[in-house]
């Protein structure tokens, strides 16, 4: 049985590199090199281009471009990694991240390519947002699970564990659960509760899997379907909701209709999410993050305060907000009590 790993560093700097080229591209090359995987400890870059069988005077070239982006350290006339390096980007890591990256990376310069972000400027959207087949979206959850316990899932079970509620809880629901592990470390805080993750059947088919090999089987379960059609099951204490509801958009209030409903009297529904401006503007990163998805012509943007008007337009008598960093960026938090 796998131990999931207790992480002490954020990989938001990683992340924003992927983001800005030729930073990106760097960081990637030197992912699918392995190069990280060799500075565990200090070396010069003659013994890394050896060990690479790859040009000396250019890999040195090149360590000093990833030293310079604050990737790895360099001192001395030696290369070695950052705590973040260690943890994130060195293959053997159990936190490793190197797969998850390298597809980020590649949906940046595909999707968000001059040529492409001209083209739906200028004749609008045309069909870009493909329907993802089974396959892929398998190949997904097992790439982005990695990034769910590194980090963000850690502290979305330590915010849940702080709710008063909490302790008394029996039942929870992770609604778009992906891999699951949001769910298997918020039960993994309390004594007795289990766990249920609801998302697309191959999703949580893949989501069985990673429940198995950590060894949550006894208190964490599954429900393959589409929320915005199917049951969502009953008797629930807590709901939780993580970046999943951007593209629902159009179907919120039915969605929030059922949560109240499969809710117990006193039941918790949480939804974490990215938020901009009303005038849509701001934050940046966020506006930037969604910018293919909304030329495409998929409106998912949340403005601020609009998921907490839903929650209010379902029933829900309490609705409070808060603001979370994460490594995409803030995240919004909309608590409502039933």
């Amino acid at each position: 049985m796998k131990k999931i790993p207790e992480i002490r560093h954020s990989w938001a700097r990683l992340y924003s590199l992927l983001r800005m080229d030729p930073a990106g591209d760097v960081l990637v090359t030197a992912v699918k090199q392995k190069i990280f995987d060799h500075l565990r400890e200090p070396e010069p870059a003659d013994r890394i281009a050896r060990l690479l069988n790859s040009h000396p005077g250019n890999t040195s070239v090149f360590l000093n471009a990833l030293a310079g982006v604050g990737v790895i350290h360099k001192k001395n006339g030696q290369f070695s990694n950052t705590p973040e390096s260690d943890a994130f980007l060195v293959s053997t890591s159990p936190s490793y991240l190197g797969p998850f990256f390298c597809r980020v990376r590649n949906f940046f310069t595909r999707c968000r390519s001059p040529e492409h972000i001209e083209s739906l400027l200028m004749n609008g959207p045309a069909n870009s947002m493909a329907t993802r087949d089974d396959s892929e979206w398998v190949a997904y959850t097992r790439q982005a699970s990695a990034h769910q316990f590194c980090g963000p899932a850690q502290r979305t079970a330590e915010f849940l564990a702080s709710l008063p509620e909490f302790p008394g809880m029996k039942k929870m629901l992770d609604l778009g659960g992906g891999a699951g592990f949001y769910t298997m470390l918020t039960v993994m805080a309390h004594k007795t509760m289990t766990g249920v993750v609801f998302d697309l059947p191959p999703v949580v088919a893949v989501a069985r899997e990673f429940i198995r090999e950590y060894g949550f089987s006894d208190r964490v379960s599954t429900m393959g379907g589409d929320y915005t059609k199917d049951s969502l099951g009953d008797s629930y204490d807590l709901v939780y909701a993580g970046g999943t509801f951007n593209f629902a958009k159009a179907h919120i209030d039915t969605v929030f209709q059922k949560i109240y409903a499969a809710l117990n009297p006193g039941g918790v529904f949480i939804s974490q999410h990215g938020s901009v401006s009303k005038d849509r503007n701001e934050p940046g990163d966020q506006t930037l993050d969604f910018l293919f998805d909304e030329l495409s012509g998929m409106d998912i943007f949340f403005p601020k305060g609009m998921i907490a008007k839903a929650m209010t337009r379902a029933g829900f008598k309490a609705v409070t907000s808060t603001v979370q960093k994460s490594e995409f960026g803030g995240a919004e938090i909309d608590i409502a009590r039933k």
